[in-house]
């Protein structure tokens, strides 16, 4: 069973009938799942969850965050506390054919 699988028997994920769109179950947040970089972002996320332990309830993607006078939007961020205040890992997904 692959990690998508996996998370859909989980509780994590969960798709629309045409799997077009993916929705991450603990932010209530859908995406549309034909974007290569959401596939990386999906992956990248139940792999923090399913093979690394961190709770799915500390893991939030699509995160906005202040860099410098701008506010960018981070891909994954890990939280080192139950409240989402202190920032552990910060992750910037790209489509597989990236490399940098």
């Amino acid at each position: 069973m692959n990690l998508i699988e996996t998370g859909i028997e989980k509780g994590l994920v969960r798709f629309d009938e045409e799997r077009n769109f993916i929705t991450y179950i603990h932010q209530n947040r859908k995406r549309n799942f034909s974007n290569p970089e959401e596939k990386v972002q999906a992956e990248a996320f139940l792999s923090l969850v399913l093979i690394y332990g961190y709770p799915a309830n500390r893991v939030k993607n699509y995160v906005s965050v202040q860099m410098g006078s701008e506010t960018k939007e981070a891909d994954i961020i890990v939280y080192a506390d139950d409240e989402c205040e202190s920032p552990f890992i910060v992750a910037e997904c790209k489509k597989e054919e990236i490399t940098d």
